[in-house]
């Protein structure tokens, strides 16, 4: 395989992954922000007043402990991104822009490498007409040179 088709197939492989990482990454960030929010987990990690919400993991009713602080509700609490740490919202973009990044290096180089492929067809053409006679050696060749005096 020459390297003009290994530089586009790993453009589109680039391309494509960048495209399903980055699709997938935001399905699955949307759809555990949804899926979380309708079984009750709180996004801003607060805790809920109510001491059955937890499953038994939190203190027992009527003793003092961290159910009994209201949870602190912020207005960018419903925007998704609120409650995700730095980390994961770098995995969430710098992934597929990685890829994006990679396809488009390898876009470079398989443009440079048609470029290069180019400047090599014209020269061999250069070459290949240079090498072809010019129009008065034809005219000799065949007898279609000046005419005597007869008229020949």
């Amino acid at each position: 395989m020459n390297a003009l088709k290994i530089a586009e197939t790993l453009r589109l492989a680039l391309f494509s992954m960048g495209k399903v990482v980055g699709f997938g990454f935001m399905a699955a960030f949307v759809l555990s922000r949804l899926y979380f929010s309708e079984v009750g987990v709180p996004r801003g990690g607060g805790v809920s007043g109510e001491a059955g919400v937890s499953g038994g993991a939190g203190p027992p009713s009527g003793s003092s402990g961290v159910s009994d602080v209201p949870a602190v509700e912020f207005p960018m609490a419903d925007f998704p991104v609120a409650g995700t740490s730095l980390a994961d919202l770098a995995l969430l973009v710098g992934i597929p822009a990685g890829l994006f990044l990679l396809g488009g290096i390898a876009s470079l180089w398989e443009k440079k490498l048609r470029e290069e492929k180019r400047a090599r067809e014209k020269e061999s053409l250069r070459e290949a007409l240079g090498r072809i006679p010019t129009e008065g050696a034809f005219r000799d060749d065949f007898g279609d040179g000046p005419r005597d005096s007869s008229g020949r």
